[in-house]
């Protein structure tokens, strides 16, 4: 498996663009559930180790794409819930980081 600029990039956009999300929800007072706020938390963190992982060409990085691709899918379910264009943004970003690791995360069930 060849891992392309196409795959740190989704990744590195997928976590800049929830922590962004993060602190624009801390600024602003809003009605937000505690389940969107730590999903999407939780996508930034495992989307930051997975582009470490690529970065670094971890031998791991199969297992780093499984859960990339899992929270990203979740982040984005719950995103395209809520009717705003941040979250929406969110939900489009994180779709694009899932398709691009899709096909690193599943070469290992091969």
């Amino acid at each position: 498996m060849t891992i392309t600029s196409n795959h740190t990039q989704a990744c590195f956009d997928a976590w800049i663009n929830c922590e962004n999300l993060l602190t624009n929800l801390s600024q602003v007072p809003r009605s937000i559930s505690r389940k969107i706020t730590k999903v999407v938390d939780e996508c930034a963190f495992i989307c930051m180790g997975t582009f470490h992982a690529l970065k670094s060409k971890s031998t791991n990085i199969n297992r780093f794409a499984v859960l990339c691709v899992g929270i990203c899918e979740e982040c984005a379910e719950m995103c395209e819930q809520l009717n705003e264009k941040d979250f929406h943004e969110c939900a489009r970003i994180c779709r694009r980081c899932s398709e691009q690791l899709t096909s690193i995360a599943f070469t290992s069930l091969q």
